[in-house]
């Protein structure tokens, strides 16, 4: 009975979306048929080839809150998936970023051709080809370009170390992709000082990938050209400043204009936060100091001094 009444509320839906003058239901309305089953989070699968519990669990606050928010669920999925129980070739079922985002001119800025480019160069896709997919980073049940339009760093970089600590900080993970049992992140990176706060205020991304990307980098290269020396983020030409926080500058300065953002820019990275301007003003004014203390000196040694001969 329950499968009929699924198969019926289905077939009606898609006939709505069939038949231009009938009352076409709302994205979120559609989407309800799929969520009385897909927003239960235990809802799973174990994957005959690798043995991983795969999720098949979708959250609406996730999605309302993500950047695919407006479509429906069939926009995505083959519309075979208003079928219950749904075919068991779905489980296969090969979905593709680039198929509505390679094209269309409203996406051109975020260059996903170039990533695409990148990806296909990176180490992941080397070590695993088309095995490893946009979706093993980014869920599009909930992504969002966190990093564009969000103001607080802090938060940016734990949501995007998230993506990558999903897998690189859970060892039987990285051990049924790889097949390796490799050392955990603090041991690997226990070269870097105060790791914790790099942690804290650093994205994985931002020394693992090349600073010179169009848009976020996704050509994640192998360890050994990962950033080590201090001085590419410490330094005037810091390389944070160029990933971690150009969205941030640029934001600040449609704000408060171009002079105030910087002169009061709030991103701060040790030895690379620098005004020329205020630098030189501050050994300015510390030369009149020294010079007013200098001459003061002076002049009260003489005055002390002709007091003396006075005597």
């Amino acid at each position: 009975m329950k499968k009929f009444i699924f198969t019926l509320n289905a077939v009606i839906i898609l006939s709505l979306h069939i038949f231009p003058n009938s009352k076409k239901p709302s994205a979120e309305e559609f989407n309800q048929q799929c969520f009385r089953c897909h927003s239960m989070a235990t809802l799973g699968y174990k994957d005959e080839s690798s043995g991983i519990i795969k999720s098949l669990a979708v959250l609406p606050h996730d999605f309302y809150n993500s950047n695919h928010k407006e479509l429906e669920c069939i926009d995505c999925h083959s519309r075979d998936f208003t079928t219950f129980p749904h075919p068991a070739k779905l489980k296969t079922e090969n979905l593709y970023c680039l198929y509505c985002h390679k094209d269309e001119p409203k996406f051109q800025k975020y260059h996903f051709q170039s990533i695409e480019s990148e990806f296909k160069q990176s180490v992941h896709y080397k070590k695993m080809g088309d095995k490893f997919t946009c979706f093993d980073c980014h869920d599009p049940h909930s992504f969002k370009i966190n990093a564009r339009v969000n103001r607080d760093v802090k938060e940016t970089v734990l949501y995007d170390n998230h993506i990558c600590l999903k897998c690189h900080d859970n060892t039987s993970t990285i051990k049924d992709l790889s097949g390796q049992l490799l050392p955990t992140l603090n041991v690997s990176h226990s070269w870097l000082p105060h790791i914790d706060l790099h942690w804290k205020s650093v994205r994985c991304i931002d020394c693992h990938t090349s600073p010179n990307a169009p848009g976020v980098s996704h050509l994640i290269l192998p360890k050994d050209q990962a950033v080590k020396n201090c001085v590419e983020c410490h330094s005037k030409n810091s390389i944070l400043l160029q990933s971690l926080y150009k969205f941030q500058t640029k934001q600040e300065r449609d704000r408060e204009g171009f002079i105030n953002a910087v002169i009061l820019n709030n991103s701060y990275v040790i030895g690379a936060t620098r005004n020329y301007y205020l630098n030189l003003l501050s050994f300015i004014i510390f030369g009149i100091v020294l010079v007013a203390l200098s001459v003061h000196g002076i002049l009260r040694w003489k005055s002390h001094k002709g007091n003396l001969d006075e005597k």
